[in-house]
């Protein structure tokens, strides 16, 4: 290949080959990620007609939606059965979950059994987050660990991106928003396949009978960094779960635009946003985890755009830079978690941390209750968009850990 295309598209590449192995183990937790991602995605892209289906208000479906995130809460005894039964059975038990409560959310008669049914999703795509990325960061190859996250966060865009792609169907009748949660039963399909080929965490086989505990995490050695980047998580999760909650009724309800109109600007937008994954795992291998976790919390911040503009080629340009963003955040953020903790710690770690920072996305939307009828939408977004910069003050606190060997943190 001639030099000039090699150095037009090197940011976007690994800074090391993948061998065979971690090939595979990529596509697998891939394939996972594609189908976790159309599941969880179901609730926000079809939430303008949901919304409608059951009767609520816009602050009414926030305060559902914001109950249902309390469900994550269920995914940390999954968390702690990673650290006494291995990654790879919850796993899969999470990723049963998340196509369970999809399903059934499409048999949803009253509002509530709706929300029961998001719980159980949201329950099981906190667990499966981080256990996935826990798993990939143990079981590939150390300089490329953060490029092979951000293929199970391009997985997890590539099932939404499906999702808005049947969106339409939603404009079919009364109960079209059904249809969308209904393909969601599709992916069990897939449970077969992954109970034979999900790994197994070699790291993690080396200490499995040793003795893991709460108390590190809670008021022990480990206890800064995890609750300094669960505060972190807190803060950001707030912002971007409301953001990208309401971003498909902004261009409907809002703008006035169709649900075709708006899969094409979603879409449009959030494909050249996609390249963020692997700019992220490029830049958090290369440059380090840290800065490019400020750097991808900063440029979601952009996101603000959508909720203040009527302009749609601005609207593209905003979705665009405020997905970059965030999808650079996940791989960096990913790897940057699974390398802050020991490896007799890190499955719970992980899971505690995602879980209650989930908790920033619950409160966010079930505050919205108040303040969007209350102050409107955009301006909700505004106020929780100044808890980014909180996290991105709590960020400068920890350690760097780009090249961090996770052998070596294992408790002893």
């Amino acid at each position: 290949m001639p030099e000039w295309p090699r150095r037009l598209i090197n940011p976007i590449l690994p800074v090391e080959r993948f061998t065979r192995r971690d090939r595979w183990i990529v596509f697998v937790v891939w394939a996972a990620g594609v189908v976790q991602g159309f599941a969880a995605s179901q609730a926000s892209a079809t939430l303008p007609f949901t919304r409608v289906g059951l009767g609520l208000s816009e602050g009414e479906m926030s305060f559902l939606l914001g109950i249902a995130r309390f469900g994550a809460f269920a995914a940390i005894p999954l968390g702690w059965l990673g650290d006494r039964a291995g990654r790879r059975r919850p796993l899969i038990w999470s990723l049963a979950l998340v196509l369970t409560g999809g399903a059934l959310a499409g048999l949803a008669v009253e509002a509530w059994h709706y929300g029961i049914a998001q719980t159980v999703v949201r329950g099981g795509t906190a667990a499966m987050s981080a256990l996935a990325i826990v798993l990939l960061a143990e079981t590939v190859s150390p300089p490329i660990r953060a490029y092979a996250i951000s293929f199970y966060g391009a997985a997890g865009s590539l099932g939404a991106g499906i999702g808005l792609m049947v969106l339409p169907l939603a404009e079919t009748g009364p109960d079209g928003w059904r249809i969308a949660h209904l393909l969601i039963a599709v992916g069990f399909l897939l449970l077969p396949f992954l109970y034979k080929q999900v790994p197994e965490s070699s790291i993690y086989t080396e200490t499995a009978r040793r003795e893991r505990q709460w108390q590190p995490l809670l008021t022990g050695e480990w206890s800064r960094r995890f609750w300094t980047i669960t505060a972190a998580g807190f803060f950001t999760s707030a912002y971007v779960s409301v953001a990208l909650a309401f971003s498909t009724t902004r261009m409907i309800d809002g703008l006035g635009l169709g649900a075709g109109q708006t899969v094409m600007v979603s879409l449009l937008g959030g494909t050249l946003g996609g390249l963020g994954f692997f700019v992220g795992g490029r830049l958090a291998d290369s440059w380090g985890r840290k800065k490019t976790v400020i750097l991808s919390m900063g440029l979601s911040l952009i996101g603000l755009v959508i909720y203040w503009t009527e302009s749609i080629p601005v609207l593209i340009a905003a979705v665009m830079v405020s997905s970059f963003g965030i999808f650079a955040y996940v791989p960096s953020a990913g790897s940057f978690r699974a390398e802050l903790f020991p490896t007799g710690l890190r499955a719970t770690s992980n899971t505690a941390a995602n879980n209650l920072s989930t908790l920033g996305s619950a409160l966010g939307l079930v505050t919205g209750l108040v303040t969007i009828d209350r102050i409107g939408l955009s301006e909700t977004i505004t106020v929780l968009a100044t808890g980014v910069a909180v996290a991105i003050l709590l960020i400068t606190a920890l350690p760097e850990t780009r090249g961090q060997d996770l052998t070596a943190t294992a408790l002893g």
